[in-house]
């Protein structure tokens, strides 16, 4: 790739994420996406842009990355739903098609190695299969390890812009008092939190 193409690259990425984080930060496409833990089906919003398969997929993986410890996991803060919404109002055409063919690749895998649907098959088989979609290695090629650190950052961003996230997760106070110094940290000490 010449320097003209990388820098290309390198401005049109930092244009996207200039456009997430300004989304982000307007609250807009977050409050629009907010439905509460537990509502039923048909309060959850449709698809925009993935099929309703490709969104379950998504909500499957999401929730793989970022699972639900004592901390919400990346499917109740409805990250699938918003990194839907994301690819529809930030994305174009061709990274849209890119992530649906990624999405398509990783179920493709699973039926050939397993006979079923990467949705379909228990925990211990799919975190088989995303360990080898991180590292690239077979059935998974360099593209498909590509995907899988593009969908890794949707993820991480539709999560920690969520209220649980940016609350529970990180532990976020707006106002979290004078300075104390000498704040002993332990392993149970979360991002932004003074004990």
């Amino acid at each position: 790739m010449s320097n003209i193409a990388k820098q290309a690259a390198r401005r049109s990425a930092l244009l996207r994420l200039g456009t997430l984080c300004g989304l982000a930060l307007s609250g807009d496409v977050l409050a629009a996406l907010a439905t509460p833990h537990g509502a039923p089906r048909s309060a959850r919003p449709a698809p925009e842009l993935l099929s309703a398969d490709e969104l379950a997929l998504t909500g499957v993986l999401a929730e793989l990355i970022i699972p639900q410890t004592d901390t919400p996991g990346a499917l109740a803060v409805n990250a699938h739903h918003t990194i839907d919404h994301l690819l529809k109002a930030c994305t174009l055409p061709p990274q849209q098609a890119a992530f649906r063919s990624g999405l398509a690749r990783i179920d493709t895998a699973a039926r050939q190695q397993q006979g079923k649907r990467f949705a379909a098959l228990p925990a211990p088989r799919q975190t088989a299969l995303l360990r080898a979609l991180d590292a690239g290695t077979v059935p998974f090629t360099p593209e498909d390890q590509r995907f899988f650190r593009q969908l890794k950052s949707y993820v991480a961003f539709a999560y920690y812009t969520s209220e649980a996230g940016a609350t529970r997760e990180l532990a976020y106070l707006p106002v979290p008092g004078g300075f104390t110094g000498r704040v002993k940290l332990t392993s149970a000490t979360r991002t932004w939190a003074t004990q």
